[in-house]
C-alpha cells in the first residue's frame, strides 16, 4: 500500500511526507489482525521502574534531545551511537509494549526519518510533532508550525507482543484553525517497539516513554 495519496501538483503534496510521521516505507497488511484489548495492561499498571532503568532511559533521552529532534540533521556518528543505546534498553522495557494501552498527548524527541516524519517542512524547517490517542486504537499524528497545522487519523493494531501495526485514514491540514484540506488516504506500517515504560527524570518527575522502530528510529515521552 502507497503511504503518500499525494500528487505533485496538489495542495496536499507539500505536507505528505508531514503528515506521515512515524511512518515507514509501504506494507502490505494481513487481514484479521488482532485488535488492541481493554484487557491489556494500562500504563497504571507498569511495574515500578527502578533507578538504573531509569538512568539508562535517560541516558538515552538526553542524547537524543541533544542530536535531535531531526536526526538527518545530525552526523552519522551520533545517529549510529542513539541506535546503540536505544538497543541496550530492550532488557529494561515493560513486556509487552505491543498490547499496552495509550492515553494523551505524546511529544517527539527525536526522529531518524529522512522524511517529514521529523516534522521538517523544507530546508532546516521544521515544525513540533505530536501524537494524541483518542482511546484504545485511534491516534493523530500532528505537525505544527505557528498557524499551521497538518493531522493524520490513524488506527493501530496487535501484531505481536513488541509489535503494532499502523493504518492511515484521513489527512487534514488547516491554517488558523480552518480546515483548507481534509482527505481520505490509505497506507500504513508498523511500530517495533525497542522501549516502552515509565521512569523518573532527573527533576523527579515521572514520565512515559516509548521508543521504537518504524524502522527509523523514534523517541517519544509523554509527561505524567
Amino acid at each position: 500500500l502507497a503511504i503518500s495519496p499525494c500528487s505533485p501538483s496538489s495542495l496536499s503534496s507539500f505536507f505528505c511526507g508531514v503528515v506521515g510521521a512515524f511512518a515507514p516505507p509501504p506494507l502490505s497488511y494481513q487481514h484479521g489482525s488482532p485488535a488492541i484489548s481493554s484487557s491489556s495492561s494500562s500504563r497504571l499498571e507498569m511495574s515500578v521502574t527502578t533507578t538504573e532503568r531509569d538512568t539508562k532511559v535517560q541516558e538515552v533521552l538526553s542524547f537524543a534531545r541533544e542530536i535531535g529532534p531531526v536526526g538527518k540533521f545530525a552526523s552519522e556518528e551520533d545517529q549510529k551511537k542513539l541506535e546503540a543505546m536505544s538497543q541496550k534498553l530492550v532488557e529494561y522495557s515493560d513486556p509487552t509494549p505491543g498490547e499496552t494501552i495509550l492515553d494523551g498527548m505524546h511529544d517527539l524527541v527525536y526522529s531518524a526519518s529522512e522524511g517529514g516524519s521529523s516534522g521538517v517542512l523544507f530546508g532546516r524547517v521544521s515544525g513540533k510533532v505530536q501524537q494524541e490517542f483518542l482511546d484504545e486504537t485511534t491516534f493523530i499524528n500532528t505537525v505544527t508550525l505557528g498557524p499551521l497545522k497538518a493531522a493524520l487519523r490513524a488506527t493501530r493494531s496487535v501484531k505481536n507482543d513488541s509489535t503494532n501495526l499502523v493504518k492511515f485514514h484521513q489527512t487534514t491540514i488547516s491554517v488558523f484553525g480552518q480546515t483548507v484540506l481534509e482527505k481520505d488516504i490509505k497506507g500504513g506500517g508498523f511500530w517495533k517497539y525497542l522501549f516502552m515504560g515509565k521512569i523518573v527524570d532527573t527533576d523527579g518527575k515521572e514520565k512515559f516513554i516509548r521508543i521504537m522502530e518504524t524502522p527509523s528510529l523514534f523517541v517519544l515521552e509523554q509527561p505524567l
